[in-house]
């Protein structure tokens, strides 16, 4: 039986469900992430295609920090992985501007952070 508090996420249940949906978002970055690499790999991996293939990977990882910030949980990578997929990532994805090249340094950074704090305790 799970614990009982006054919000709406003070049980367990609401607990478990928060961290299973910040997980598939997780999920869905990773598979991004691998089917631009094979795309890439294969030839296939325009600039256009992999956009396409790349674009949830950004505002997932908002969602994620967004939701752990606001409701104090749910999934977070280790902080190796953040750095993995934000090497995938600059590696894969065409990256325009410097104000663009600033925006994914900082959510990258931004989730960096938050894993390091979540797995260091």
């Amino acid at each position: 039986m799970g614990s009982w508090g006054p919000g709406i996420f003070d049980n367990d249940a609401a607990r478990d469900h928060l961290f299973e949906v910040t997980r598939a978002l997780a999920e869905e970055i990773d598979e991004a992430l691998a089917d631009a690499v094979s795309l890439k790999l294969a030839g296939k991996g325009s600039d256009v295609v992999l956009a396409e293939t790349l674009e949830t990977v950004l505002p997932n990882i908002e969602i994620i920090c967004v939701l752990h910030e606001s409701l104090g949980g749910g999934f977070l990578p280790k902080p190796e992985s953040a750095d993995d997929w934000q090497t995938q990532f600059e590696q894969l994805a065409a990256i325009g501007s410097a104000d663009c090249r600033e925006v994914v340094r900082s959510t990258f950074e931004r989730l960096r952070q938050l894993a390091q704090q979540c797995w260091e305790e």
